[in-house]
């Protein structure tokens, strides 16, 4: 093998690998096993959504005495009366959400291991690979935690001090007096902000794609893992340029084909969900069930709950393909510039035996005299 592999060359290598593991042979267990993987780590996709978008015809207040006005108004509205009398139990469930996001995260962050794992190995234990894999994923859990504190507040700072000083000026409350230089710098500011998500989305792609490694094959934490990789990197950085540019293309080749795909996958999956849903409806309906008691409710929800995780999981199916690719293009891409993971992807084969030393003949004994018998002692 070269000792650099190109971002072009990996592609195809990492195909090989991807058809090697999944189709040859055909294992469903492996699928199945690596469905739950893609679905945890949030590999297979998720809902986008979009941020409320305020109504043009809703008049801004112009001075701050009109924005302490508003706030006190909308502190005195019903709807926060309402909202105050249940935070003894809104808070409990804002917290139980925030615990909820917090164990998902975690638990990405060891079945990314786990993904890594069965790439290299062709074999994918959950349990197993959960008592492996749970301290690296612990402190990859920990950056992943810190890096996204540290990026929010830096993008809060570069967002948030340029709006503070125009608002100082007065450029926003009175916005036609001041619309040149709001035009002016507001797409300053937005490029900025458009470049330090760049560089963030980056700096999370090498922590998922090569820090993981890293840390996995040399048992460090992720601040000793992320010291070693960038003295790998540096070694070669425009590969890496190129590594991100075909990633991010491979990236949106495969949500657009895999989008398609879910979509069919939901909407042909609907039809018998829906037939059964009409069955239950015609049945409940002879049996006079009461369709607004909170048990029924409450068995619906769950039986919905049921649908969406099993369309969830054969999505995950159908992704499986994908999610084995990208980690294998980027362990090919990486393997020839780290020894450590070339060593644990390509073994170097084992010495033939040396050949046996040759049997010495057994000694050759003299001939044997012809036994006597007691009659030839004597003469006839």
């Amino acid at each position: 093998m070269a000792d650099r592999v190109s971002a072009m060359d990996a592609m195809s290598l990492a195909f090989g690998r991807t058809e090697r593991l999944l189709f040859r042979p055909f294992r469903f267990g492996l699928w199945a096993r690596l469905a739950v993987v893609g679905l945890i780590t949030g590999e297979v996709g998720g809902l986008g959504g979009s941020g409320g978008v305020p109504n043009g015809n809703v008049s801004l207040p112009k001075t701050g005495g009109d924005q302490l006005r508003l706030a006190a108004l909308f502190f005195s509205e019903p709807g926060w009366e309402q909202v105050q009398q249940n935070l003894v139990w809104l808070v409990p469930l804002f917290l139980t959400v925030i615990a909820l996001v917090l164990l998902w995260v975690y638990s990405a962050c060891i079945y990314r291991f786990i993904l890594l794992d069965a790439v290299l190995t062709g074999q994918c234990r959950l349990r197993e690979g959960w008592r492996k894999w749970r301290d690296s994923g612990r402190q990859y859990f920990l950056w992943v935690l810190a890096f996204g504190f540290i990026g929010l507040v830096v993008l809060g700072v570069v967002a948030g001090i340029p709006l503070l000083l125009a608002w100082r000026a007065g450029w926003l409350q009175k916005g036609e007096e001041h619309i040149g230089g709001l035009l002016g710098w507001g797409l300053l500011l937005g490029l900025v902000l458009v470049l330090l998500i760049v560089l963030m989305a980056v700096i999370d792609l090498f922590g998922r794609d090569f820090l993981i490694p890293v840390m996995a094959l040399e048992n460090v934490d992720a601040i000793e893992g992320w010291r070693r990789l960038l003295g790998i990197v540096g070694q070669d950085k425009s590969s890496y340029v190129l590594y991100v540019v075909m990633k991010t293309v491979l990236a949106l080749g495969s949500a657009i084909a895999f989008t398609v795909a879910n979509i069919i996958v939901v909407l042909l999956s609907l039809i018998p969900l829906g037939l059964l849903a009409l069955l239950g409806f015609l049945i409940g309906q002879a049996l006079h069930v009461p369709w607004d008691n909170i048990s029924v409710i409450l068995i619906l929800a769950a039986l919905g709950l049921l649908a969406m995780a099993g369309i969830l999981y054969v999505v995950g199916l159908i992704y499986a393909p994908a999610l084995v690719f990208f980690q294998a293009y980027a362990l090919e891409f990486f393997a020839p510039r780290y020894d450590t993971l070339k060593a644990k992807m390509f073994p170097a084969p084992a010495p033939p035996n040396p050949p046996r030393a040759p049997i010495p003949p057994w000694p050759q004994m003299p001939p044997m005299a012809p036994p006597t018998l007691p009659g030839d002692a004597f003469p006839a």
